[in-house]
């Protein structure tokens, strides 16, 4: 494909310039977002100390929730009835005591029958460690509020779908020619360059969609006002069966937990209901059946759900029940799950996993890229040193991005000591902190100087996450299959960086200059 040479020249410098704005952003959201893949067996892994109460048969689920009530009567106006514990929801009811919306897990109470019937609970904050990291990537890194940090967040989106496109302006003339030429044998500016080029084309599609999403996430408020407008008249026609649905005749007593399961199984064939989630909304009880089918599309990471009427057990809405929603409430649904991986299964979540840290990388490449290129003009400039400018991306480079990893892995390391097994300030002290105390080593030795030790540092702290994890094993006598392969990867990982760091740099060669293709 032909292009003319000043058109390419021109891309490849939006390219770079506004990469380089957006990368050092991008690089935190792409490598805490491929945490959040696995955010709730991450924070089941980092408070799995607490010993719940054992989950009880499902015909006992009554007798349960009734006892629940006569010790704690308000916990009937927001508790979840769990159907099939697992080590992410390990106790068959739970509640809210307290909660905080910007903080993620709300103290919860556990409960649990004993052998002689009597009820057993127990009350702790889930571990938010996983949470933080979520949180971490929506914010791209910074310590802002809910709505700044998203609207800074789809600023950078933006940016970032403008670097795709000229990227790939730039890249069409030489495609054919240099997409899969990975060359290890010449220069390391030039092997850098073919990895990020191959890297960048082959997750393509996903960047794309990552840009999109995010952006809408961020400018979310005149979209939904948009959506009311637009799918309001869909959805009106079975509102008002909400308001009047047996309110007369209705009993006083809510349905058994089966009696509510029966019910939507005979409305609703082919979905297996996971949780009953009540809440209190306008001084009347509404319950929400969520189903887990990876097989669907869901919303959210948690699954779909349908609203029930808790007394009768009739379906009122299906809006957000997957593969029997109206089309436009379909489709806002792929938006959601294409953008956090909620279907497919385990499959799926692995694959964006790889590809947010894969992301990760490629902002890293870029701007190493752009930092040497810089390097090259100056020398050819006839400057003995780095330019301001040159010193200044190669220290934020180093400190942001490697900042990122030791914080993440530090917040992991400590995770097992941190009460219950970290809250969300003290997970975001311990980030920042280490994060800062990187950026300011960089910023006073160089990028280039403290990339080495800065690595090691980064290594050692995710190699602390098995030493750690092993130690609380051993004192509690608790090993599970969630804590061997988290330990396992983090000591994969914590070996790769120290090896990294470790090796000896590679002679440079003759610099090769890229030709420009006109």
């Amino acid at each position: 494909m032909k292009i003319r040479g000043d058109v390419v020249r021109l891309y490849r410098n939006v390219h770079s310039w506004v990469g380089i704005m957006a990368g050092l952003f991008l690089f935190i959201a792409f490598y805490a977002g491929g945490m959040t893949m696995f955010e709730l067996p991450l924070g089941n892994w980092a408070s799995r100390t607490a010993t719940l109460p054992a989950p009880v048969p499902a015909d006992r689920l009554s007798e349960l929730v009734q006892k629940a009530e006569t010790a704690d009567p308000s916990m009937i106006a927001n508790h979840t009835v769990v159907l099939h514990p697992d080590e992410t929801s390990p106790s068959s009811l739970m509640w809210v005591v307290s909660s905080d919306r910007d903080h993620g897990p709300a103290r919860t109470v556990y409960a649990g029958l004993a052998a002689d019937g009597t009820l057993v609970t127990q009350t702790r904050t889930p571990s938010q460690v996983g949470y933080f990291l979520n949180i971490l990537h929506q914010r791209i890194g910074l310590p802002l509020n809910r709505e700044y940090g998203r609207l800074i967040m789809g600023i950078v989106a933006l940016l970032y779908a403008v670097a795709l496109v000229s990227g790939t302006i730039v890249l069409l003339p030489s495609l054919v020619r240099n997409l899969f030429a990975v060359r290890l044998t010449e220069n390391l500016r030039r092997m850098w360059l073919d990895f990020h080029t191959l890297l960048g084309v082959c997750s393509l599609p996903f960047h794309i969609v990552m840009a999109a999403t995010a952006a809408g996430f961020a400018f979310h408020q005149p979209i939904m006002a948009l959506e009311k407008t637009l799918f309001l008249p869909a959805v009106s026609t079975h509102l008002p069966q909400k308001n009047h649905s047996h309110q007369g005749d209705r009993p006083q007593a809510l349905l058994e937990p089966l009696a509510i399961v029966d019910a939507f199984r005979k409305q609703v064939p082919g979905l297996e209901p996971d949780t009953l989630a009540y809440s209190s909304r306008g001084g009347k009880l509404s319950l929400h059946v969520t189903v887990q089918d990876a097989a669907q599309i869901s919303r959210r990471p948690d699954g779909g759900y349908g609203e029930v009427n808790p007394y009768t057990g009739r379906l009122i809405s299906t809006d957000f029940l997957p593969n029997h929603q109206k089309p436009a409430f379909q489709a806002l649904t792929l938006i959601y799950a294409l953008h956090f991986g909620t279907y497919g299964g385990w499959l799926i979540r692995w694959g964006y996993a790889v590809l947010g840290f894969g992301g990760a990388f490629l902002f890293y490449s870029g701007n190493q890229l752009w930092i040497s290129s810089r390097r090259r003009r100056d020398r050819s400039a006839g400057l003995a040193e780095d330019s301001f400018g040159t010193r200044c991306l190669s220290a934020l480079t180093t400190g942001c991005m490697i900042g990122c990893i030791s914080g993440v892995s530090a917040v992991l390391a400590a995770a097992p000591f941190l009460p219950e097994g970290g809250h969300y300030q003290a997970a975001e002290a311990l980030f920042y902190a280490v994060f800062f105390i990187c950026l300011t080593v960089a910023a006073c030795w160089g990028g280039t100087r403290s990339l080495r030790p800065l690595i090691t540092a980064a290594g050692v702290l995710t190699l602390l996450i098995p030493l750690t994890d092993m130690t609380r094993s051993l004192t509690s006598g608790e090993v599970t299959s969630l804590a061997a392969s988290v330990d396992g990867v983090a000591l994969v990982y914590g070996v790769v960086l120290i090896v990294l760091a470790l090796r000896k740099s590679p002679h440079r060669r003759t610099e090769i200059r890229i030709p420009v293709t006109s």
